[in-house]
């Protein structure tokens, strides 16, 4: 009976699980962590409020449709009237995987909280600095995403103000995981992201992953580097692109120093 009651409570739970993954409200392609970090890196305060020291949340709805499209933004609520402009720019840099129902992409309404704090805003911007890019074209304001390269002028491109490339940037810069050394984990990391018209990166995802630490390595070189936005049209305009990180060995082990 013992047996009988337990087998019962493992299909529940499993079932549950299952339920869970077939329904789902819509999602950030990104994740919420990696959106969270792009709010943190790229939100701009309403300036009155972050003198006042104000802090609040500002409720963003909008419509997505089944192929995780969104539209219909609205303010649900908000604690600062200039906050909900810069609230809704911020959301509408999100790519969405759809909501599911009995795992089928449905349309449905959704709402996104953005939140402003004023300590943690002067802390973060206390330790960086902003980039300074040399952007002297408009921006397009469609909010459309350009995956397509023929249909550009100009390719988004790294920028590095002493004039160095991707290439150097990644070799100077990249720390070899600690499990990836012990583990001898190595690969290339192909990492996914979206270029705003101001130069930032959203929207990053793993399409190659190699585990061990390697892409949170990848994803932090990548969250660090800015970027010329693509150009259509005499406008910067939002592009897709791709990057490879390779973390290689080389010719010895790290656990005895002897070669392979």
């Amino acid at each position: 009976m013992m047996i009988k009651r337990l087998i019962i409570a493992l299909v529940l739970i499993l079932t549950g699980h299952l339920a869970q993954a077939q329904n789902r409200q819509p999602e950030p392609v990104a994740g919420k962590n990696l959106t969270k970090d792009y709010f943190t890196q790229n939100l701009v305060y309403p300036e009155a409020d972050l003198q006042q020291g104000n802090s609040g949340k500002v409720v963003v709805g909008m419509h997505i449709d089944k192929d995780g499209n969104p539209s219909d933004y609205s303010i649900i609520s908000t604690f600062s009237e200039a906050a909900s402009p810069i609230a809704i720019a911020m959301v509408k840099t999100i790519l969405w995987q759809p909501a599911l129902h009995g795992g089928i992409p449905i349309d449905c309404e959704h709402q996104y909280t953005v939140e402003f704090n004023a300590k943690s805003y002067k802390r973060y911007w206390k330790h960086h600095e902003r980039p300074n890019l040399p952007l002297t074209l408009e921006a397009d304001d469609s909010n459309k995403v350009y995956e397509d390269y023929h249909h550009l002028e100009q390719l988004a491109r790294p920028y590095f103000a002493d004039g160095s490339n991707i290439g150097t940037y990644i070799a100077r810069n990249l720390k070899f995981p600690a499990e990836a050394k012990e583990r001898e984990i190595q690969g290339t990391v192909r990492l996914s992201f979206v270029v705003e018209t101001d130069g930032s990166i959203s929207n990053i995802v793993i399409v190659n992953s190699v585990g061990g630490g390697c892409d949170n390595e990848a994803i932090r070189l990548m969250q660090e580097t800015h970027w010329l936005p693509a150009e259509k049209d005499g406008k910067y305009v939002r592009s897709l692109n791709m990057q490879d990180i390779t973390f290689s060995i080389g010719s010895r082990n790290f656990q005895d120093g002897n070669s392979y």
